[in-house]
């Protein structure tokens, strides 16, 4: 542990050297695609799968050294669900996000230690995008929730698992990469709510609420055509409202 805490460190070092003195924030805001490129450059070996980038390593690392409450209420995914301030969106609940930009299926399978220790009474998973867009078939993303849920009904047997629905992107605005269309992306929910229904696992269908009449995420919700806006958060939060908490006997 000593000596991922000691890397981490000099890389964060290194990439304040690397930008002049500029304060990181704003290096960051300024070249944040050739930070990211040089960043992965360090840490990455030829055969990395692609979730494991820099930004992966250095979330899971935090995630190792960071406390936690007593049985949150775990939001599980990738940069959608890192992108929500869920601490503020439900203010009365513990909560923890484990979300991790770039993240997939696969990613989040390997995981899942991280999340078991946590003993949360609730977690809200969302994953997939990412694993279209790495090139993985909808067979294999359904394969890897069931290992993945597989794995949190026997880690975590009185937790109350929610699967929603991977969200829509607006292509007008945002280009399909490899296998990620809508049309994917509505085939892999069908998938993904089978394999709820056969761990008996709720299915929540947050798409419906994120699909224009185009079948794209409305303009409105994004402001780069996959990620989400404060607004479209706000819609998420109401969308689970009556759930999240509710099983720890906490409404909202």
């Amino acid at each position: 542990m000593c000596k991922k805490v000691l890397a981490m460190a000099l890389i964060c070092l290194a990439a304040v050297a690397a930008f002049g003195g500029q304060p990181l924030q704003s290096a960051a805001k300024q070249s944040s695609r050739i930070f990211d490129s040089w960043a992965n450059s360090l840490v990455r070996k030829p055969n990395d799968p692609q979730y494991l980038s820099f930004h992966y390593r250095v979330r899971t690392l935090y995630f190792s050294l960071k406390p936690s409450g007593a049985q949150p209420v775990v939001f599980l995914g990738d940069s959608i669900t890192y992108g929500a301030n869920w601490n503020r969106l439900f203010p009365d609940l513990d909560v923890e996000n484990r979300g991790i930009g770039g993240d997939s299926s696969l990613g989040v399978l390997n995981r899942l230690d991280q999340v078991i220790t946590l003993h949360p009474t609730q977690i809200f998973l969302m994953i997939g995008t990412n694993d279209l867009c790495y090139g993985r078939s909808i067979p294999e993303i359904a394969a890897n929730y069931r290992m993945i849920l597989e794995r949190l009904k026997v880690g975590l047997p009185e937790c109350q698992i929610y699967v929603e629905s991977v969200l829509p992107f607006n292509d007008e605005i945002f280009p399909s990469r490899r296998l990620r269309t809508n049309e994917n992306i509505r085939r892999l929910n069908d998938e993904v709510r089978q394999v709820a229904s056969d761990y008996k696992c709720p299915y929540v269908d947050l798409a419906t609420a994120f699909t224009d009449i185009g079948g794209r995420l409305p303009a409105r919700y994004t402001d780069d055509g996959l990620h989400l806006n404060e607004t479209a958060y706000l819609v998420w939060r109401d969308q689970i409202r009556n759930l999240a908490g509710a099983y720890a006997g906490r409404a909202q």
